[in-house]
């Protein structure tokens, strides 16, 4: 900063009268060099005039009752409009779980619930064996990949519509496409 702008920033704590000696020494000696901080100083001494002569006003009677009207508005219970809500969701909450037991009842056959426990096997198939090659055995066997290929290289086959067999799994195994088959666990 130069130095009319130090002392440009002291001018407010000088009209205050809340300067130190030596910072009132170097505003006191600017004044005497340049006119116009004199000008900005009174401008500043009329504005704090004002500011204090101003009493700070009270809202009065009226206001304090309009702030105790606010704040008993506030303290009354909500109204019956909030009840019509509650009523609402649990009508919709009863139509939510009617419909889900509803479609509950309605499952089809071929179709399963996710998570559903499924009997599986686990196919480790031949590292040489093709696409065309495998899906010509699946669906020989009446079976079809569910899941996989997992880390260790492992597929989920499950039958649509049926459990899976001990025959399923034998038949797997004789297969030259299939390195190992297991019933998954």
């Amino acid at each position: 900063m130069t130095d009319r702008e130090e002392i440009e920033a002291l001018l407010p704590f000088y009209a205050n009268g809340s300067l130190s000696a030596p910072e009132r020494a170097a505003v006191e000696a600017a004044l005497a060099e340049d006119p116009s901080l004199e000008l900005e100083l009174a401008a500043l001494r009329a504005m704090r005039d004002t500011l204090q002569a101003e009493a700070p006003r009270s809202p009065g009677e009226f206001g304090l009752a309009r702030l105790m009207r606010d704040v008993e508005r506030e303290a009354q219970p909500a109204p019956a409009r909030s009840r019509f809500w509650q009523i609402a969701a649990a009508v919709a909450l009863a139509a939510f779980l009617g419909q889900s037991l509803f479609l509950l009842g309605q499952r089809d056959a071929g179709y399963e619930l996710a998570g559903e426990a499924r009997d599986t096997i686990s196919v480790a198939f031949a590292p040489a064996a093709s696409e065309s090659e495998l899906r010509s055995l699946l669906q020989s066997l009446g079976l079809e990949i569910v899941g996989g290929p997992s880390a260790l290289g492992l597929y989920e086959i499950a039958a649509p519509g049926r459990a899976v067999s001990d025959e399923d799994v034998e038949a797997l195994r004789a297969s030259h496409l299939v390195e190992a088959a297991d019933l998954a666990e």
